[in-house]
């Protein structure tokens, strides 16, 4: 599904059916955990979702998004929701009651293993994001069913993705395409989840911390090295224009991981996310938003130089997509990686 795809119409019915406001308050804030319903609308169409299905939702928030799924599974269907914060269940749980909602079963829990005790399921989606595809959600969805979920495509800060999996019949994942989507960390005790940031620490009272991500200098051991770098990325001084926008960049983000330049760095500043490369000596970055442009220490940095090759490159390619890039699942403890490559997917 493109950004530009349009809804399918029995979920633009369910969207009508269901009152935001109830779930949401009128300023939409009612929960601090909450998905806006563009993105909620965006990504629902991929599970194709049937009446009389099981489905199965990681992370219940504000309950929105489960009485969406509700109203799309219809009288005969069964959505379980599952979430951490027990509060956000009792909550959910009320507000589904009133809305006269009898087919919801809300659940606190650890979403990262599932729901065994209510599995199998035809679908699954999570509104938060794991370490890796967890081997509970796999093992309780049907052979042919489908899992929707933001996943970490790489061992760097920021490479989310959504991926649409579907379920081969040993319970392994078979099929897998990518789109657009990112959701914040799943909290979790199951494990340590690891950031990927080489260093991250607030600046200048900011809400968010800055940070670098950089495999390459992870590698090293070397804290100094680090922090040099950090520093270096934090005070960049050069900005230039570039010709690609918001959500465009967003793709030109997951091709330059799948390529895996020498020097790959995320970064995080202000409110400003960056995609790019570092050396011991120099960067250069390629902010992705809040306003697309092209960051460095200087205008003849020579990461700066790269990242300007690597978006020409790009667009000689045709600007391809999330969706055309390869994707891999590599069995893990508890559950498989995503891997991406630069090679488009091979079709049966």
């Amino acid at each position: 599904m493109t950004d530009t795809t349009t809804t399918p119409p029995v979920v633009t019915a369910a969207l009508a059916r269901v009152d935001e406001t109830h779930y949401r308050g009128t300023d939409k804030r009612a929960v601090r955990q909450t998905t806006p319903a563009s993105v909620i609308e965006r990504h629902l169409p991929l599970l194709d979702i049937q009446e009389g299905m099981r489905v199965l939702e990681i992370g219940t928030g504000s309950g929105y998004s489960t009485a969406l799924l509700a109203e799309l599974t219809g009288p005969h269907g069964t959505v379980v929701s599952v979430d951490v914060e027990a509060d956000l269940i009792i909550r959910a749980t009320e507000l589904h009651r009133q809305a006269g909602y009898t087919t919801i079963t809300s659940l606190a829990g650890d979403g990262y293993q599932g729901a065994p005790g209510q599995a199998p399921f035809d679908r699954l989606i999570a509104w938060t994001t794991p370490p890796h595809l967890p081997t509970a959600w796999v093992e309780q969805v049907r052979p042919g069913g489908i899992i929707l979920a933001p996943l970490v495509c790489a061992p760097i800060a920021y490479s989310t993705a959504m991926a649409r999996i579907t379920v081969a019949n040993d319970h392994t994942p078979g099929s897998i395409t990518l789109s657009r989507g990112q959701y914040v960390p799943m909290t979790t005790p199951a494990l340590d989840r690891s950031r990927y940031a080489t260093v991250s620490r607030i600046i200048d009272g900011e809400r968010s911390p800055s940070y670098i991500s950089a495999p390459w200098i992870t590698a090293t051991d070397d804290q100094d090295l680090a922090e040099t770098v950090f520093t270096r990325m934090l005070h960049a001084p050069h900005t230039e224009p570039v010709d690609v926008g918001w959500p465009e960049i967003e793709h030109f983000k997951l091709w330059a991981i799948a390529h895996k330049p020498a020097g790959l760095t995320m970064a995080h500043r202000g409110k400003e996310t960056m995609v790019g490369i570092t050396t011991p000596d120099h960067a250069g970055f390629a902010a992705l938003f809040p306003e697309p442009r092209l960051i460095a220490d200087s205008a003849t940095s020579p990461p700066l130089e790269h990242v300007r090759d690597l978006i020409q490159e790009w667009k000689e390619h045709g600007r391809p997509t999330i969706d055309t890039l390869g994707v891999h699942a590599t069995p893990i403890d508890q559950g498989w990686a995503l891997t991406l490559a630069p090679a488009p997917r091979s079709v049966a």
